[in-house]
C-alpha cells in the first residue's frame, strides 16, 4: 500500500501540484507510523511480555484485598472508557475523511461534469488500469477496509499506552493509601515494619514498570511526535485553503482528521504528565506520613523512599525529552508556525 502511495506523492512532488500533494501525506505518513509502531512492538516483545507478567501479578494482590482491588478497577474502568471513546470518534472522522473526496467526485460525476477520472478513497496510483469496472468497485472496498483496520491499529497501540500508563498509577494510589494507613496504625507492634517493607517492594515493582514502559514507548513516541508534526501540518494547511475556497466537505473532513491527529499526540504527552505527577505524588504521601515518629530504621526506609520519588517517573521520546503538557504545546506551536509558511507559499 505504501508503494502505491509513493507513487501518487513522487507523481504530484510539484510546485503547482502543492495541494494534492499535501492532501496524500497525512495518510501516508500514518501508514509509516503504523509500520514503525508495530516494528517496535515485535522488536520489544520480551519487554512486552514482562509488562504484562508484572500486571498479572499485581491483579492477583489485588484481588485479595478489597481496597486494592477497587483502586484498580477504577483504573481499568477509565481505560476502557478512554478506549471506547477514542476507537468512536476515530472511527467517525476516518470515515468522513476518506470518504469525503469519493463523494466529492461521484457527486461531480452525477452532475454530468467533465471529470473522467474516478476517485479513490486516498490518494493512490497504481501501475495498472484501476478504474474499469469491476476492479474501481473492488479496489475501493478493499482500500476502505484496509484504511479503517489501520486506524484501528493505531487506536488499539494508544489505548494500550493509556491502559498501562492508569495501571502504573494506579500501584501509585495503592502505596499512597498505605502510607495514610501507617500512620494511622503506628500504634500496633511490628505492623510499620513489615508493611514499609512491602510498600518499598511494590515501589521497586513501579519503578521497574515505568522503566519498561519507557523502553517499549520511547521510540514510538519520537516517531509520534516527527511524523505528526508534518501530518498537523498537512491537515491544517487543507483546513486554511477549504476555508479560503469554501469547500464545507473538504474542511469538515480536515478538521475531524486535524483534531484526531492532536488527540493521538496529546495521549502521548499526557501519559507522560500522569505518570509524573503520580510519582509527585508519592513523594508528597510519603512525607505526609508520620515517619518522624517512627523508629530509626523505620524513618530512614521512609526517607529513602522520599528521595527517590524525587526523581520523577517520565515517559520519554526517544531518550531526549521528557513528554509532557508543555511539550505537547511546543508541538502545536511548532506546527502552527510551519502552516503559516506553507500557506504563505501558496
Amino acid at each position: 500500500m505504501l508503494y502505491f502511495q509513493y507513487l501518487y506523492l513522487f507523481a504530484h512532488c510539484k510546485p503547482e501540484e502543492l495541494q494534492n500533494l499535501v492532501d496524500s501525506l497525512p495518510t501516508t505518513l500514518e501508514y509509516n507510523l503504523t509500520i514503525f509502531k508495530l516494528m517496535t512492538l515485535w522488536k520489544n516483545r520480551r519487554v512486552v511480555r514482562e509488562i504484562l507478567a508484572a500486571m498479572d501479578s499485581d491483579w492477583c494482590e489485588c484481588v485479595n484485598v478489597d481496597q486494592y482491588l477497587q483502586v484498580m478497577t477504577a483504573k481499568a474502568s477509565i481505560s476502557h472508557f478512554c478506549t471506547n471513546a477514542m476507537l468512536s470518534f476515530n472511527t467517525i472522522a476516518c470515515a468522513l475523511y476518506f470518504v469525503g473526496d469519493y463523494a466529492i467526485g461521484i457527486a461531480h460525476q452525477a452532475q454530468g461534469d467533465n471529470d473522467t477520472l474516478r476517485p479513490f478513497p486516498i490518494k493512490i496510483t497504481f501501475p495498472f488500469e484501476a478504474e474499469q469496472s469491476p476492479i474501481y468497485e473492488l479496489l475501493v472496498v478493499i482500500l476502505f477496509l484496509h484504511v479503517m483496520l489501520n486506524m484501528y491499529t493505531l487506536t488499539i497501540v494508544n489505548a494500550l499506552i493509556f491502559t498501562l500508563v492508569f495501571h502504573a498509577s494506579g500501584q501509585i494510589d495503592i502505596i499512597c493509601e498505605e502510607f495514610k494507613t501507617i500512620s494511622e496504625k503506628m500504634s500496633y507492634c511490628g505492623y510499620c515494619e513489615h508493611k514499609i517493607g512491602i510498600l518499598i517492594e511494590r515501589h521497586k515493582k513501579v519503578i521497574l514498570f515505568s522503566k519498561n514502559l519507557d523502553k517499549l514507548f520511547s521510540f514510538m513516541a519520537l516517531m509520534q511526535v516527527f511524523w505528526n508534526t508534518l501530518v498537523i501540518c498537512s491537515l491544517g494547511f487543507l483546513v486554511m485553503t477549504s476555508v479560503s475556497n469554501e469547500a464545507g466537505v473538504g474542511m469538515v473532513k480536515s478538521l475531524l482528521a486535524y483534531i484526531g491527529i492532536m488527540v493521538e499526540i496529546f495521549i502521548f504527552c499526557f501519559a507522560g504528565e500522569y505518570i509524573s505527577f503520580k510519582s509527585k505524588s508519592l513523594a508528597d504521601a510519603a512525607y505526609e506520613s508520620l515517619w518522624y515518629n517512627m523508629s530509626p530504621t523505620n524513618g530512614k526506609n521512609i526517607l529513602f523512599v522520599i528521595m527517590r520519588s524525587q526523581k520523577q517517573l517520565s515517559l520519554t521520546a526517544g531518550g531526549m525529552a521528557n513528554l509532557s503538557l508543555e511539550a505537547f504545546a511546543s508541538i502545536m506551536k511548532a506546527s502552527a508556525s510551519y502552516v503559516s509558511v506553507l500557506n504563505a507559499m501558496y
